[in-house]
């Protein structure tokens, strides 16, 4: 599965790679992703309101550990 690590971006960075992050793996065909965000933090606090307004993303949930997303995608017609 496609990651990517957030840790250590400000939250600016941080929304900005991810955006072009879930573009690609839309445009990539893509079904899930993962993203670390961490345990705590501004990234992890803001990360499900970036998700909400993303066209590209189905769904979310928090994995087992609770430091990521896995990311479902739309799919791509």
């Amino acid at each position: 599965m496609k990651k990517l690590d957030l840790h250590g971006l400000t939250l600016e960075e941080a929304f900005d790679e991810f955006t072009d992050f879930i573009y690609e793996a839309y445009k990539n065909n893509f079904s899930k992703v993962e993203i670390v965000t961490g345990k705590s933090g501004q990234i992890r606090k803001e990360f499900p309101y970036w998700s909400e307004n993303n066209h590209q993303v189905r769904s979310i949930e928090i994995s087992w550990h609770g430091g990521s997303f896995i990311v479902k995608l739309q799919k791509k017609y």
